[in-house]
């Protein structure tokens, strides 16, 4: 069986995008997968989330030794080489320990330049006449062809999308089994929710594919407000003309969400570093995704 990509994205930065990818991949990788993340985000979070205690010497480690996701940018699309996605990655990634071992969890790094690369992609092959459609097409082809070999290598590829919708992001998209959208339940949040996943359907459509993002409630207060936000995206999710759908799962606004790698120390245990409630919600969203993929799976198969 093919390995699953999962992209969690969303236009609003701030939302818990980083949080659920890390999460869900040290979820994953508890259970025995072989998983892999994707740092698409200049921020680096999920890089420095996951590389823990030494995150920024391994970071500064990995943008000197050209494995990270910019230099992957660089190679394909403004050199003249042809580079796979697997030359950049970082094995052994996590510092995170299940039963006294270390997970099996490995990193494609994101780095501060990200951006950077992607503006001068975009401005280079410009300058050689290729319009933003030809553009997002060519990363976009190059990207899922990357991707179809690192499911033959991996069980589970989970890319962590930067706030907004670039190139970059909707060809991974694009390459995705499962698209999970973090959404803050307020006002300010969900204002942009209907264009936003209108925009990945659009997307979609254009590729001939029908992947409906799901939404995953987060940084949840219970509040009177959050509770009628909650209510209506529900209601909204259940609309046949909206096109998204939306997990039973909601991750609340608590402190265990917050983990700093270095206060947790070198080698801290998967349920030290998402303790206690915190444990409970992640392995609740776990058996949803899995619950998803399980579904998508016995669909290609009839």
């Amino acid at each position: 069986m093919l390995g699953r990509v999962i992209s969690v994205a969303n236009s609003k930065g701030g939302v818990g995008k980083t949080t659920t990818t890390v999460s869900l991949a040290e979820a994953f990788a508890a259970e025995g997968y072989k998983t892999l993340v994707v740092d698409l985000d200049s921020q680096a979070n999920a890089s420095l989330l996951i590389f823990g205690e030494d995150g920024d010497e391994r970071l500064y480690d990995a943008i000197h030794a050209y494995t990270n996701v910019s230099d992957y940018l660089r190679e394909n699309f403004l050199g003249e080489c042809f580079a796979h996605m697997s030359k950049f990655i970082v094995p052994n990634a996590s510092d995170v320990t299940y039963l006294d071992q270390t997970l099996d969890l490995s990193l494609v790094p994101a780095t501060p330049g990200l951006r950077r690369a992607e503006r001068e992609l975009i401005y280079t092959l410009t300058e050689q006449g290729y319009s933003m459609t030809a553009i997002e097409g060519r990363v976009g082809l190059r990207l899922r062809q990357d991707m179809a070999d690192l499911r033959k290598q991996y069980d589970i590829v989970i890319c962590d999308c930067p706030p907004g919708i670039s190139a970059m992001t909707e060809a991974t998209l694009s390459a995705s089994d499962l698209i999970i959208v973090p959404t803050i339940p307020d006002f300010m949040s969900t204002l942009g929710l209907d264009l936003f996943t209108g925009d990945i359907i659009d997307s979609l459509k254009k590729r001939g594919l029908s992947n409906v993002p799901i939404v995953l409630a987060t940084k949840y207060d219970d509040s009177n407000h959050q509770k009628d936000v909650l209510a209506a995206m529900r209601d909204g999710a259940r609309d046949p003309d909206i096109e998204y759908d939306m997990f039973e799962t909601v991750i609340p606004n608590r402190p265990e969400f917050a983990a700093n790698p270095i206060e947790l120390g070198p080698r801290p245990s998967f349920n030290q570093k998402w303790p206690g409630e915190a444990m409970n919600t992640i392995n609740m969203l776990y058996q949803e995704v899995q619950t998803r993929l399980a579904a998508q799976t016995k669909t290609e198969v009839a």
